[in-house]
Formats: structure tokens, C-alpha cells, sequence
């Protein structure tokens, strides 16, 4: 597997950490690999370290304001701007590495809400999406009183950081995978109600425009996840023919970093659903 990295200036400016995971030889397929709210790219090393071997090279950056990225922590000014930003990161790293290898974007949590999104604005390139901890709404914590609350902040006080409502043993019920994520120097715990309310906001634009999305698709997400709801709506809306989901019992919110047998389960369910669209 070689490595390598950079850094990427956008329209407006920001810096943005980049990574890539290569495998030997020409790759069957890009993974261009969108990350979640309050964490980075190299929390995703189970992905790698299943898709590389298997003969697929892995792309993903950090995305402004969260790991070795510019830009406030949990702040944006609008979610658009994730968008732009990972479609320039498709045009200028990994298009001018791989120009001709087929590409296909797995996104988890708000990195799925980015990659629903900007599959639906700009469809050209993408052959394939994987969503996990992904869906139609927000999830049993984030009530409708609180929905309310951040958008009028949204406008009042659009850049305070507040404590996130998700404790870390919302994302696997793998011990030594929250402990991690708490030690993680580059994984906070607060957000700004202009960010909270812009991905409500993009939860349903990319819920109502999924009609859009004609390529394959792969939902994969846990029973017991209590970010985002209504994935079942969500693969319901899908306009593409070829879509699959996968709903693990028991699993919480990151499918790939649960105990590792189980983890194992999708990982596996990841690679043989990649593999049969690159034989």
C-alpha cells in the first residue's frame, strides 16, 4: 500500500488536508471517501485497509474547519460549500492522478448527506454510491424543539459553539473505539447552530432530490443509530434501479468501526458489493 498526501486551496481560500491509499499496480476503482461531522479522514482505516488489498485506491480529504483543515471547528456558512469543495477535490487530485479509473464516492454520516448532494448536482464521473449512517431525517435525539431553536440561532448567533446533543457511545458500542474517538486530538464535541441548522437544511434536499440519483447505490447503516432516520424512506426516494440496503441489528452509528467481528460483517458486505460492479 503506498501513501501520500497534500493539501488543496479552495475558491475561497481554505487550506484542506488531503490523503490517499494506494494499492499495487493499476486500481480496479477510486474511492473518493467523505468523512463525518467532527472527525477526519484517517479515522477510516478499516476502509482502507479492506478496499486496498482488494485493489481499490482510496482518496479523502478533511474537510474545512474539522482535522488538519482551515476553518472555524464545527462552523459553516453553508453546506454548499462542503459540495464545492469535494468537487474540486475530485477535478484537481483525483481526476489528475486517475483521469481514466472509474470512481465511485462512499460517504458516512454528514459525509453522506455531502456525497447525496453532490451526486445530485453534479452526476458526471460517478459511477457508484455507498451511504452509511446516512438518512432521510434527523435522528431520535435531535427533537423538533431543538430544530426550531438552531435556526432561529442560525440567524442570531450564527457562529457560537455549543456542546454537540450526541455523547461519543453514540457511534459503536466497540469499547476501545469511543475510547479512541475521546482521545482523538482532532475530534471535537461542539457545533455551531449555522452548521446544525445547514445540515437539516441538506438532509432533506438531498432526501427530496434522491429521485436524481440513477447510478448504484449501497445504504448500510445500524438499527441502533440515533444520528439520522428514515433510511428506509431514503432508499425508497432513490430514483436508481440497482440499490441495495443493509440494516446490521444491534449495530449503532459507524457500521465500520463496530467490534470487530462485527465491523467485519460489513466491511466484507462492502468490498463484494464494490467488487461485483468492477469485475
Amino acid at each position: 500500500m503506498k501513501t501520500s498526501d497534500g493539501k488543496l486551496t479552495t475558491t475561497d481560500g481554505f487550506s484542506l488536508y488531503w490523503k490517499s491509499w494506494l494499492p499495487e499496480g493499476k486500481p480496479k476503482a477510486v474511492v473518493h471517501l467523505i468523512h463525518g461531522y467532527a472527525e477526519h479522514i484517517d479515522r477510516y482505516m478499516n476502509v482502507v485497509n479492506k478496499l486496498v488489498p482488494a485493489g481499490y485506491a482510496v482518496f479523502g480529504n478533511d474537510h474545512r474547519g474539522h482535522g488538519r483543515s482551515d476553518g472555524k471547528r464545527g462552523h459553516i456558512n453553508s453546506f454548499q460549500e462542503y459540495i464545492e469543495d469535494e468537487s474540486l477535490f475530485r477535478s484537481e487530485v483525483i481526476k489528475r492522478k486517475f483521469p481514466d479509473t472509474p470512481c465511485c464516492i462512499l460517504g458516512h454520516s454528514m459525509g453522506s448527506l455531502i456525497a447525496m448532494n453532490l451526486v445530485e448536482q453534479y452526476p458526471d464521473d460517478t459511477v457508484c454510491l455507498v451511504l452509511s449512517g446516512t438518512g432521510s431525517g434527523p435522528g431520535p435525539e435531535i427533537n423538533s424543539a431543538l430544530i426550531f431553536i438552531t435556526k432561529i440561532l442560525s440567524r442570531l448567533l450564527p457562529g457560537i459553539h455549543v456542546k454537540s446533543p450526541l455523547p461519543p457511545e453514540f457511534i459503536s458500542r466497540d469499547p476501545e473505539t469511543v475510547q479512541a474517538y475521546k482521545d482523538d486530538p482532532l475530534v471535537y464535541n461542539v457545533i455551531t447552530p449555522r452548521l446544525a441548522e445547514q445540515m437539516n437544511t441538506y438532509t432533506t434536499i438531498g432526501a427530496e432530490n434522491a429521485g436524481k440519483i440513477n447510478i448504484p447505490v449501497l445504504i448500510q447503516y445500524g438499527s441502533l443509530d440515533t444520528a439520522l432516520s428514515g433510511q428506509q424512506r431514503l432508499y425508497d426516494l432513490v430514483g436508481a434501479r440497482d440499490k441495495t440496503i443493509k440494516c446490521y441489528e444491534g449495530y449503532k452509528h459507524e457500521v465500520y468501526n463496530e467490534l470487530p467481528q462485527d465491523r467485519e460483517v460489513v466491511l466484507e458486505d462492502l468490498r463484494e458489493w464494490l467488487d461485483s460492479r468492477f469485475k
